[in-house]
């Protein structure tokens, strides 16, 4: 019996030699077949990763009535998650830097899963608050080292489709989670639907360890810049290039697109179960969310491909135009049919920019230290996603709970301008070289 590749003992490599599957900076090679397992895999534990992060809003309003909370303890609940997040992401960065890829992301994985499935223990707030900002910080590694494994696997001109595929199974996660926690919380309660799913990811963080175990130890290596290319660029781009940023004033606007276009698709997702709660009972709130949730991968694997054609600048601006129509639009919306059609387009829209955004973030960062930037740029992303929800509580312990939508939908129409100075990828990629 032939016995499989990654089963097969490799003989000895000599100190300084080099892997033969490995490039001179340390990152897999692209080839027919390495770049789709790497692919693949990621996008596997795409699908856990922003799973759990989706189905803790399918939860928010059982716990919400089971420990007696408000809109505003509820958003902090959430902001403890996405604030975990937030802080995780930069040491992650570099600790796949020093300690290889593979190995972080299992860690990640793992600890994610057993931080999730400790919530079956929550019996009170306190707690709850302890065990979402654990859960958020094993959440933290995924983004950054997965994001930045895949962006260096490929060739830039096929980056694009791979890193929207990539985003596409992370909403995949966003409809199977939430579909499954909304079963599972009307039979056996939100603490066991919080194990049972953590069961799932923890069982796929071991295989994905075991796979890949003979490539744990392969970490980036950076080589160091010719002698004139670093005098002309140290005086300048030194610090930027430290964190990997090519281009800082293309990297700070897209960040800051990236910032907004998270928080509020953070805050309206966290407070779209409430409202879907109290308009149709317990039992819809996982299918229905779900239907937003698939919409939204549509929007990311969707956007993100026309962007060679019709450039970034025009795919942001319809999809940030039509969701603030669709934050505005929504409180009004009708039960039954209407909201049944509404909802997977409002999902579309809300989720689809993000992968223009990453896409377009990609040619303002160098290879060798993508990581460093892709942590950044998710790091301030999920600061405006840890904060937003806590705001949006409180505005809607205020006002009620449709001022959420509404003020949301305002956020983004007063930042709508930023888009003009964009430039579109193919100049961004002439102005790299």
């Amino acid at each position: 019996m032939r016995i499989p590749t990654i089963f097969r003992r490799t003989p000895p490599v000599k100190k300084n030699a080099v892997v033969s599957t490995r490039n001179s900076v340390g990152i897999p090679k692209p080839s027919p077949t390495t770049p789709k397992k790497y692919l693949w895999w990621c996008s596997l534990l795409h699908i856990i990763n922003d799973g759990y992060i989706s189905s803790l809003s399918i939860l928010l309003p059982f716990i919400a009535v089971d420990l007696n909370l408000t809109y505003t303890q509820s958003g902090l609940l959430k902001t403890a998650s996405h604030g975990a997040i937030s802080v995780t992401q930069i040491p992650a960065g570099l600790l796949a830097e020093r300690l290889g890829d593979i190995l972080i992301l299992g860690i990640g994985t793992t600890w994610f899963s057993l931080s999730y499935m400790g919530l079956i223990l929550a019996v009170s707030y306190p707690l709850a608050l302890i065990l979402i900002f654990s859960s958020g910080v094993g959440g933290g590694v995924y983004h950054p080292v997965g994001t930045a494994l895949v962006s260096n696997v490929y060739p830039p001109e096929k980056a694009g489709p791979a890193i929207s595929t990539l985003n596409f199974f992370g909403d995949v996660g966003k409809v199977l989670f939430p579909a499954l926690a909304g079963i599972l919380v009307v039979r056996i309660g939100w603490g066991a639907s919080c194990a049972g799913l953590g069961t799932i990811g923890l069982a796929a963080s071991v295989l994905y360890i075991c796979f890949f175990r003979a490539d744990i130890g392969v970490t980036r290596k950076h080589p160091a810049p010719k002698m004139e290319e670093q005098n002309r660029n140290s005086a300048k781009w030194m610090t930027f290039q430290d964190w990997g940023i090519a281009q800082p004033t293309q990297f700070t606007l897209y960040s800051i697109l990236g910032l907004l276009d998270n928080g509020i698709r953070s805050a309206v997702t966290t407070f779209l179960a409430f409202f879907i709660k109290n308009r149709g009972g317990a039992g819809t709130v996982g299918g229905l969310m779900s239907l937003t949730f698939f919409g939204g991968a549509l929007g990311k694997l969707l956007c993100g491909m026309p962007v060679q054609k019709f450039g970034i600048k025009k795919i942001i601006l319809l999809t940030e135009l039509l969701m603030i129509l669709g934050c505005f639009a929504l409180p009004s919306v009708p039960s039954g049919w209407v909201r049944l059609l509404f909802l997977p387009l409002f999902g579309f829209m809300l989720n689809g920019t993000s992968s223009v955004i990453y896409v377009g973030t990609a040619p303002t960062l160098t290879p060798q230290f993508r990581s460093r930037g892709y942590a950044l740029h998710y790091t301030l992303s999920f600061i405006a996603s840890a904060t937003a929800p806590y705001l949006a509580g409180f505005v809607g312990d205020l006002y009620g709970l449709k001022a959420v939508f509404y003020a949301n939908g305002a956020v983004m129409l007063f930042a709508l301008p930023i888009v003009i100075f964009l430039k579109d990828r193919a100049h961004s990629d002439k102005e790299s070289h």
